[in-house]
């Protein structure tokens, strides 16, 4: 049972590992990030750039990628800030859902017409940023009864309803993806697509739902931070695609598809989180912030690959072994025949 429990935790060793060292690192360095402040302002990272995190890995284990998540936030927090006068949870609700549709539509279309879904969504891209200049007017544009957003500034010990909200969107995401069909679809479709259709899973689907996930996501992560701050700019969340990846790669997922949790994501975001606030504590510059995120990243993926060379070739040894060394049994049966 022991063994069995290490066999689960593997897959998130290193980006814990990761996450145990820089944050003692940063709280070693900086005073004022240690105790419940830090706790909280870790867990403040996950309604924007968690939330979109989340959507990517789901498509990047679909074995795509969804390079639009960032126009996707910044027409769903003008979709919010438009439709604030019917309340906080509704003008929330219609963003997020105005995303769900548009990436269902989206990942249909990658799915029927078999396009290359990065050549796909640059092109998205660019439509959703213009849509939100049309829709803004070309402006930043407020939320004009103000009071309506006070609640997503309270305090709960260390969560808030934004930081509330994303947690909760993690958890049913890794419900999803773990326990529902259409989950193990995307599995399936991101490990092994052409042995996946050929064993029967639909191609189309999994790349809807995908697609719906990240957008909608990206929707609902638009939508927290625009009626939080009580504006929104249509300039907005040109970077949240780069940060997004970074997270998910951060926490262990597979750029091959098939491979990668919710629980990946989360690590990732916490360590990036970690990072920007804890060195923004200290008054770093936004450029170091981003190097030590890039050195981090690439420490990351330089262990990967050097653990995936060793295990392929103790599997070569191995297999090399077994071939070479034959008890009598092997000798005789060989001489039979």
């Amino acid at each position: 049972m022991f063994a069995h429990a290490i066999d689960r935790l593997r897959p998130y060793a290193l980006p814990l590992v990761v996450l145990l060292i820089t944050w003692g690192i940063i709280a070693g360095i900086t005073p004022s990030f240690r105790g419940v402040g830090s706790i909280f302002a870790v867990l403040e990272g996950f309604p924007l750039v968690g939330l979109a995190a989340l959507g990517l890995a789901v498509t990047i284990i679909a074995g795509e990628l969804d390079l639009s998540v960032g126009s996707m936030a910044a027409l769903a927090a003008v979709v919010a800030v438009l439709t604030s006068p019917t309340g906080l949870v509704p003008c929330i609700l219609i963003a997020t859902l105005v995303g769900v549709v548009f990436g269902a539509v989206q990942g249909t279309l990658i799915g029927y017409l078999r396009i290359n879904s990065l050549v796909f969504t640059i092109g998205t891209l660019i439509l959703l940023r213009g849509l939100t200049y049309i829709a803004s007017d070309n402006a930043p544009i407020i939320i004009q009864n103000i009071t309506i957003t006070d609640p997503l500034l309270d305090r709960y010990v260390v969560f808030s309803i934004s930081s509330i909200t994303a947690v909760t969107v993690f958890i049913l995401a890794g419900l999803f993806l773990t326990y529902t069909r259409w989950g193990r679809e995307i599995y399936a479709i991101g490990g092994a697509r052409n042995e996946a259709i050929a064993a029967g899973v639909p191609r189309i689907r999994p790349l809807t739902v995908s697609f719906a996930i990240s957008a909608g996501c990206a929707s609902l992560a638009g939508a927290l931070a625009a009626t939080r701050g009580g504006s929104a700019a249509p300039q907005n969340y040109a970077d949240l695609l780069l940060s997004g990846a970074a997270a998910a790669l951060l926490g262990g997922i597979s750029l091959y598809g098939g491979r990668g949790s919710v629980i990946n994501v989360a690590l990732g975001v916490a360590v990036l989180t970690v990072v920007a606030t804890g060195l923004a504590a200290r008054g770093s510059t936004a450029y170091l912030v981003q190097l030590v995120t890039g050195a981090l990243l690439l420490t990351m993926i330089a262990i990967e690959f050097l653990a995936g060379r060793l295990t392929l070739r103790d599997t070569i040894l191995g297999a090399g072994l077994r071939g070479h060394t034959r008890g009598p049994e092997d000798v005789d049966s060989q001489r039979e025949g």
